[in-house]
């Protein structure tokens, strides 16, 4: 299980370097692939529209003075054609189709989009969504739970936010259909701090919030229209995080 989950987490990582290349090398820049001809001017990812405190959080993550983005296409590992997704609104109806084909499943990753600092090499984080079947119960020691949707989990190297959404999209009735959002970054922070773990938690938000809101989840599935993330048990001593899975069960 962990040789499979690490052959993953090294074939992604390749996948989305060479994607980050590709994109920096383009000459060609346009609306719907989410790259911006002014990059400094930039104020959305993954279609969501940043305030000024998120976007200095994803610069700061990002650890650059500008960024850029792009929608993900992981849905044949190495092809870099066209996404399938162009707008936040194609990456919700890829969610409610993937949900009614698979329901819950943990393991089945909804990629939404990437973002990166043009001049720091490697700084780049990638977003994803899924559909778990229970919020863990007992998360992993390295991270850090804080009171964001139902629940949100965070270091700072990822962070993880849990959202119940109640929406005629699923056909659940009145039965909520648990979402999870994902943030992970390439570089692995040296250190770990309850500042990068806000960062992670504040970009995450934008993004769930935008994506709840497109699917029609009743009040917004329990996110905050501004965020707001206290944490639900002191902040842990600064350490040195080792090394993670890309995809790192919280449980």
């Amino acid at each position: 299980m962990q040789s499979n989950e690490l052959a993953r987490q090294l074939t992604a990582t390749v996948v989305c370097v060479a994607v980050s290349v590709a994109s920096l090398a383009a000459c060609d820049s346009n609306e719907q692939t989410g790259r911006s001809r002014t990059v400094s001017a930039q104020t959305k990812l993954c279609g969501a529209n940043l305030s000024k405190g998120t976007r200095r959080a994803l610069l700061d993550v990002l650890e650059s003075r500008t960024y850029d983005w792009e929608w993900s296409n992981q849905k044949h590992l190495g092809d870099l054609a066209e996404p399938d997704q162009k707008s936040l609104g194609d990456a919700a109806k890829k969610l409610v189709s993937g949900f009614h084909e698979t329901g819950a499943d943990e393991n089945q990753e909804y990629p939404l989009c990437y973002a990166y600092g043009p001049s720091a090499v490697n700084a780049m984080i990638d977003l994803s969504f899924y559909f778990p079947k229970a919020i863990p119960e007992s998360p992993a020691h390295q991270l850090t739970p804080y009171e964001l949707g139902k629940v949100s989990l965070a270091r700072s190297s990822r962070a993880y936010l849990y959202m119940e959404c109640s929406s005629s999209e699923f056909g659940s009735g009145n039965e909520p259909v648990l979402i999870e959002g994902e943030l992970g970054r390439l570089r692995l922070p040296a250190t770990e701090s309850e500042t990068m773990r806000m960062d992670n938690l504040n970009v995450l938000h934008a993004v769930s919030l935008a994506m709840v809101k497109e699917l029609g989840c009743k009040g917004d599935a329990g996110l905050p229209a501004r965020f707001s993330a206290p944490s639900s048990v002191p902040p842990p001593p600064d350490r040195t995080p080792s090394p993670a899975l890309r995809r790192t069960p919280p449980s």
